[in-house]
């Protein structure tokens, strides 16, 4: 568990902990603020609590969708590669085969700038490169999407394209693209859910005034003005601290 991850639930416990000690000062503990009484800390707890939860659920799901999505792209190096062999071998203008090239290339992210990129063999094996100038920019899967789908319309142009291999048929390419379109936008979609959770933890943790946070901290101000700072009650439940969202305080 992270530090904010770590921070966030132990707000959520130590608001727990905190009702737990001045549900023993009743009847005294009388704030005139309904939103520091104990029955609103036990709404506010609970609340946390399903935040909490909603945000580990969401980010499960989106650590599952990332694994697919990086699986399923992970195949589509070497099935180019193998593309580009089978147009090579195919009966087919030199200009036609620097095309799909120049696709793949783009569609690898190599770039472009001062930088030779790797030579990719007849067995579809890449050598010949360093480090250093086999470095990637990283593109978005969008992008990628859009030069594999760039890639299969210009193999629908190339008549002499006729794999016997099942795999590299255009039709089986299409199925590629729209597996790898599915899982992009099942990551997008987990993605986007859990923001929403996380901003959701947020409201309910660090709003100011009614926020988990803001009410703990200000029925430990209450005790200290109903009791005094050197009470016995002040002093059971002055070192459980809370933690902003920027910073610490107790």
């Amino acid at each position: 568990m992270n530090s904010v991850k770590r921070s966030n639930q132990q707000n959520v416990d130590n608001l727990d902990v905190l009702t737990g000690r001045v549900v023993t000062f009743q009847p005294m503990y009388d704030p005139s603020e309904s939103r520091l009484s104990i029955p609103n800390q036990k709404q506010v707890k609970s609340s946390g609590d399903e935040a909490l939860w909603s945000v580990t659920a969401a980010e499960s799901d989106c650590d599952n969708t990332t694994s697919a999505r990086t699986a399923a792209f992970g195949a589509l190096d070497p099935l180019v590669t193998r593309v580009i062999n089978a147009v090579r071998i195919s009966d087919v203008p030199e200009q036609t085969i620097q095309q799909v090239e120049s696709i793949v290339r783009e569609l690898r992210n190599v770039r472009a700038s001062g930088s030779t990129p790797p030579v990719i063999t007849t067995e579809g094996t890449e050598n010949g490169a360093s480090p250093r100038t086999n470095k990637k920019r990283s593109g978005s899967y969008n992008t990628r999407i859009e030069n594999f789908r760039k890639l299969i319309i210009l193999l629908t142009t190339i008549a002499a394209y006729k794999p016997k291999e099942n795999d590299l048929t255009i039709e089986s390419l299409n199925n590629m693209l729209a597996a790898l379109i599915m899982v992009n936008g099942a990551w997008n979609m987990a993605e986007a859910k859990a923001d929403a959770a996380r901003q959701q933890r947020d409201i309910v943790l660090y709003t100011a005034r009614t926020g988990l946070v803001a009410i703990a901290m200000d029925s430990k101000r209450y005790v200290k003005s109903a009791y005094g700072a050197r009470s016995s009650q002040f002093k059971s439940i002055s070192g459980i601290t809370f933690t902003n969202k920027n910073k610490a305080n107790s």
